[in-house]
This record gives C-alpha cells, sequence and structure tokens, in this order.
C-alpha cells in the first residue's frame, strides 16, 4: 500500500510540473512595438477573444480589432519563412499575411538580430519587436 502511494505520489507531481509549460499562445498575449524614428511606437497586438487569438494593428493612436483568428506557427515553418535555423524555444503565431515570434535573444538571420527575441515577419519582411 505504501508503494501504490508513492507511485500516485509521483505521477500527481509529474502532471502538475506538466502543466507549468509556457509554450502555449498565452505567452504571447500582449501588446508590441517597433523602433521608430529612435523610439518604440506600437505596433501590433496579439489579443485573445472567444473565437481565438487574433492580431490588433495600431492605426492613427486607436488599436484595430483583427478579425482573422490567428494559427499556431511551427519552427519548421519559421525557418523556411526567414531562412535561417532557430536553436532554442520557438512560439510562434501567424495569419497568411504576418507572423509574431518569439525566439532566444540574440536570434540572428543575415543582416536581421533580435536582441529581446520578440519580431514580427511580413512581406516586407523580420522587423524586431518590443513587448510593452
Amino acid at each position: 500500500m505504501k508503494k501504490l502511494s508513492c507511485y500516485a505520489l509521483v505521477l500527481l507531481v509529474s502532471i502538475v510540473l506538466g502543466g507549468c509549460k509556457h509554450d502555449s499562445a498565452d505567452t504571447l498575449e500582449g501588446a508590441y512595438g517597433a523602433t521608430q524614428n529612435g523610439r518604440i511606437e506600437p505596433v501590433i497586438k496579439v489579443e485573445k477573444t472567444e473565437a481565438g487569438y487574433v492580431f490588433d494593428d495600431f492605426q492613427n493612436g486607436n488599436w484595430r480589432t483583427g478579425v482573422d483568428v490567428v494559427e499556431p506557427a511551427t519552427k519548421a515553418e519559421f525557418e523556411k519563412l526567414i531562412g535561417a535555423p532557430v536553436d532554442g524555444p520557438f512560439m510562434g503565431l501567424k495569419t497568411k499575411m504576418v507572423l509574431v515570434a518569439k525566439v532566444q535573444p540574440g536570434f540572428t538571420a543575415g543582416k536581421f538580430k533580435t536582441s529581446t527575441g520578440y519580431l514580427m515577419v511580413f512581406m516586407f519582411g523580420p522587423v524586431e519587436l518590443t513587448k510593452l
């Protein structure tokens, strides 16, 4: 009986610790800015809605709520898009037009480098983001 209790305790601890992973889209939720004219300006926000996560964009001083529900982006998709391998953890969300990702700070791809670990990739290439 004592052995069974011990196994049950180990199983319970494993389940609890397994639930502590932060690999969900919740880790990307929030507002982000990019450096423009030497200042960090709001650009994009990852927002959780009833339908799922959406990207809001910042225009004329206001957040405009996105309508397209984003999908998870895989590390392989990101590496193909950016043209460089990712060492370390990766979390990304995408629509057809834009991808927001968190990578290891210091990540480089060609001439692009991120010190924050947050970036946005769209048709003009990658842009470093700062979480606001």
